[in-house]
């Protein structure tokens, strides 16, 4: 009888994409209908969707003026959170009379909506530590609009972490790949009768150990059955069916559609696509389409605060107009 054992891979990366089911009131606290840190980690494991979102946080901070009770370095910290988890915190300082003397940025990763739905700022999961319950018209909450609920905002993207998560897949199954010496694994073929479980198993074992071996291994011992020698073969190689850069493309642009930002502001090129030369009427679509509606966003924090915390600049365009 011919025995075939597959070894274990090694596991590249294991992650719940959506868990959207509800928001669950847990000790007092509403928890957000998607985890945060599943969002911030998707920031870091794909560029374009990273370039993407900072590029629209740096174009909207300086697309605007702020007073001096908001400093740009909390502005954009504000914009990064919004754009990353649908959500942004801003904590409104008073003086005895109502006045407003500064606005902090909160980290949206460890604010919570309570039961009574006041807001607390939980940094840690399992205790009290560094909690802080807000009081009553102490933070500015701007969320994205969620059609499933109204304590949580959801960023604009969420539609996109499968290709998100997709694209990292394929460059971590590229990477361990070539680790692996270019081939997904190796198939081991003996033919000897004699062999003992104990040797069997060692063989299993040192495979498995091998540096970089990410992927199944195939051991067959024929037992004698033919005349074939021992033979050790790789399993499969990357030639002209091949489809890393497809999937690599097709989620660039996926991520890309999801943001809307055009390329040839972020200074990027792609192999098979044609850049626009006009490079103000570019600018103008962009400003008009996707930062002004930012803009009005942000603009509700005057309305909160009852002051001008937030104007828009007149529109610059990249390059002086030539005059016929």
């Amino acid at each position: 009888m011919i025995e075939i054992e597959f070894s274990n891979p090694v596991s590249v990366m294991n992650s719940d994409i959506l868990n959207y089911l509800e928001v669950a009131l847990m000790d007092g606290l509403y928890e957000p209908p998607i985890a945060l840190d599943t969002l911030a980690k998707a920031l870091r494991v794909n560029p374009m969707h990273s370039s993407a979102i900072e590029f629209k946080r740096n174009t909207l901070t300086y697309a605007v003026t702020v007073d001096s009770v908001l400093s740009r370095r909390d502005l954009k910290r504000f914009i990064q959170d919004y754009l990353t988890f649908g959500n942004g915190y801003f904590q409104v300082v008073r003086n005895v009379l109502g006045h407003v003397l500064r606005i902090k940025h909160i980290p949206a990763l460890y604010m919570r909506r309570r039961e009574d739905l006041g807001y607390t700022y939980k940094p840690r999961a399992y205790d009290d530590e560094g909690r802080v319950n807000f009081r009553n018209g102490q933070i500015f909450h701007l969320a994205e609009y969620d059609v499933a609920q109204e304590l949580y905002g959801l960023p604009q993207h969420v539609s996109g972490l499968t290709s998100i998560w997709l694209n990292d897949d394929a460059t971590l199954f590229r990477r361990q790949y070539y680790r692996n010496g270019s081939h997904a694994g190796y198939l081991l073929y003996m033919n000897e009768p004699s062999m003992t479980k104990e040797t069997e198993n060692d063989i299993r074992n040192k495979l498995q150990a091998k540096e970089g071996m990410a992927f199944k291994n195939l051991f067959v011992n024929a037992k004698g059955k033919d005349t074939k020698a021992p033979e050790l073969k790789p399993i499969g190689q990357v030639e002209a069916k091949d489809s890393f850069k497809d999937v690599m493309n097709q989620t660039t642009n996926d991520v890309l559609s999801l943001h809307r930002v055009p390329l040839e502001l972020m200074s990027v090129k792609r192999e098979g696509i044609t850049s626009s030369s006009d490079l103000n009427k570019v600018d103008r679509i962009f400003h008009k389409n996707e930062l002004l509606p930012l803009i009005d966003s942000l603009s509700e924090l005057n309305e909160f605060v009852g002051m001008n915390v937030v104007k828009a600049n007149e529109y610059e365009s990249l390059e002086p107009v030539a005059l016929s």
